[in-house]
């Protein structure tokens, strides 16, 4: 994945075009803190194993600001990304749960905090929704970009098991004997409905998006048989999967993910191959001095070198691939740019 979209970066202009959007209307946020303290053990406590070799030295906790409610993927990543990095930073590293405005409301905190390196967000795809909408003046753009830790390359194409399909094509040609008929079942405004967009203009699929909310809404609608397809994380699902209550039709994604080699694309069906893969990326305020920023890129480089960590995230069948500073920021507005952007208009009609 981080392969093939860098070398688009470096075959194309050398500087992404900068983003810009304004502020979402959507409900008030509800805030939830808790800290991300690592269990003796496993982790280790602050400072445990946090010299800094004599170089930067954290002296307050560290926040991480995840813009959505606790309990979806990316609240999970955060809270081990948390563990991991109180263990190299030599401080607690908490993470805030700040909801609201598609993540706008959490990207601003970590906005208007004290530039002081204290206060980061992380966030995905999902970042650049509002934007596009002309809803947010926030993007990456907004931010200086501390690291992409992690891609995670397991968005899959999920159908009940009662539905009797078994394959993408099943599907394909169920949709197109009643256009509009099957139902596929995602949040408005979210990248997911963009991916709704995606395959009805590249496989001609005819399905009908619904707006069913977020990820535990979505897989208990399909449990429930209250909508036919929706796209999911994998690991998200994979209870329901390992049941066989639902079946993975098609990896939603650029390239295989060996941890995922049962799981089909669409190119093995002659298909072209719709990349709804997401990154995990972690941000601070433009005015947080370049020094800071590259001590907590440091400190996340570790927790991803860390055996640990890469084996917690590779439960849940993500790739660690670190990325830091420019490289992550130009890495991120590329699969904007091929991902999000070509969908942009029929996105916007459907608001």
């Amino acid at each position: 994945m981080r392969k093939k979209i860098v070398s688009i970066i470096l075959g194309t202009a050398m500087a992404v075009s900068m983003l810009a959007g304004c502020g979402s209307k959507e409900e008030a946020p509800t805030t939830a803190q808790t800290e991300a303290k690592a269990d003796e053990g496993e982790a280790g406590g602050a400072g445990e194993e946090a010299s800094q070799e004599g170089g930067y030295e954290f002296k307050d906790t560290i926040t991480l600001i995840c813009p959505v409610k606790a309990g979806g993927d990316t609240d999970r990543n955060a809270r081990v990304l948390a563990q991991y990095m109180q263990k190299y930073a030599g401080v607690n590293v908490v993470v805030k749960n700040v909801d609201g405005g598609a993540t706008v409301m959490g990207m601003q905190e970590c906005l208007d905090a004290k530039p002081d390196g204290t206060t980061l967000v992380v966030n995905g795809t999902d970042l650049f929704v509002p934007y596009m909408q002309g809803s947010s003046q926030i993007n990456i753009d907004s931010f200086k970009t501390v690291a992409i830790p992690v891609i995670d390359n397991t968005t899959v194409l999920a159908v009940n098991k009662n539905s009797g399909w078994n394959t993408l094509e099943d599907l394909l040609k169920a949709s197109q004997a009643e256009p509009n008929s099957i139902e596929y079942g995602g949040k408005i405004g979210a990248s997911n409905q963009i991916c709704g967009i995606a395959m009805n203009k590249e496989w001609d699929a005819n399905l009908k998006f619904v707006d069913v909310g977020n990820n535990a809404a979505k897989l208990t609608a399909l449990l429930g048989e209250q909508t036919d397809v929706i796209n999911i994380s994998y690991a998200l699902a994979t209870d329901y999967f390992t049941t066989g209550e639902f079946i993975p039709l098609c990896l939603l994604g650029a390239e295989k993910n060996e941890l995922l080699a049962d799981v089909p694309m669409a190119s093995d069906y002659g298909l072209k191959d719709v990349d709804f893969s997401k990154f995990f990326w972690v941000g601070t305020g433009p005015e947080v001095p370049d020094e800071t920023v590259e001590a907590l890129a440091d400190v996340v480089k570790k927790a991803t070198e860390d055996p640990e960590f890469i084996s917690s995230m590779e439960s849940y069948y993500l790739t660690v691939d670190f990325m830091a500073g420019k490289e992550a920021q130009e890495f991120a507005n590329q699969m904007y740019e091929t991902g999000l952007l070509p969908y942009k208009d029929a996105f916007l009609q459907q608001q």
